[in-house]
């Protein structure tokens, strides 16, 4: 049986499955490109993207750690944030100022502020968020300490292999990769590559904690991932409409996080 990653070949011929309309018909890069040209109007649901204040009695008090997607830092999860706070939840924010670390560092960093967050609610764990590469950061923190992490949710993140991604992000990817080799420590363990051997990367590949929740949401319109990667065996899979940049603006699509969450709150 053939892999879908041999399959993938986002520089010839592969489009999103899930485009509205005439964009069914447009080729390759120019799907996906028209694609993701949805943001635009889904920034002008930004508004609507926030629900209304929880009816519960009693906030939930649980806390939720928000990780935003590659490049970005803390503001471009403000939506997400505002969210889970109105639903009850307390926001511990990952103090990123652009998501472009070793997702190895990146994680170590995490789970210095998921620890303190931890500590500070008497060892309760907490529940993470995370849209893109923030997503993968998410799997890789419930990963490596699931004494941490109750629930990890990703927003269009490719679980399944963190390479399976487009034309867009890959000039940004290749500077980081030559950035990063000049890191002595980060050229011998591979970084950036599928054959990197640091810890994030060994955790990621071995079975997920069975006492952590793990949900991943995808969109078979993406047009940044290929959304197949987002499917992951023994994760609660779940689609939703909408495009890759947009997936944590959309009103449905996070107030779908926002409900999958408070049920976890009460179970998890």
């Amino acid at each position: 049986m053939v892999d879908w990653r041999d399959l993938h070949l986002p520089e010839v011929h592969w489009a999103p499955h899930g485009l509205p309309g005439a964009l069914k018909s447009l080729p390759g890069w120019v799907a996906r490109v028209a694609s993701e040209s949805r943001f635009a109007g889904e920034i002008i649901d930004f508004e609507k993207a926030l629900p209304k204040p929880s009816r519960r009695q009693t906030p939930i008090r649980r806390q939720v750690l928000v990780v935003p997607g590659f490049g970005f830092g803390d503001a471009a999860t403000l939506p997400m944030q505002i969210a889970v706070k109105r639903a009850g939840f307390r926001v511990v924010r990952s103090h990123m100022l652009a998501n472009v670390r070793c997702s190895d560092r990146a994680v170590d960093r995490l789970a210095e502020v998921a620890r303190r967050a931890v500590d500070a609610d008497h060892g309760r764990r907490l529940m993470v968020v995370g849209h893109s590469r923030g997503g993968m950061l998410a799997r890789g923190l419930g990963a490596r300490h699931p004494e941490l992490v109750s629930t990890a949710v990703s927003l269009g993140a490719p679980l399944n292999d963190e390479f399976a991604f487009y034309e867009i992000p890959q000039p940004v990817v290749g500077v980081l990769k030559v950035v990063h080799q000049r890191d002595p420590e980060l050229r011998e363990r591979q970084c950036v590559t599928r054959d990197c051997t640091c810890p994030y990367m060994l955790a990621t590949h071995r079975p997920f904690p069975q006492d952590v929740e793990l949900i991943s949401y995808y969109t078979t319109s993406d047009g940044i991932v290929d959304w197949r990667a987002c499917v992951v065996p023994g994760a609660e899979n779940i689609e939703v409409p909408g495009s890759h940049l947009g997936m944590g603006l959309r009103p449905d699509t996070v107030d779908a996080v926002v409900a999958r969450m408070i049920a976890s709150a009460d179970r998890f």
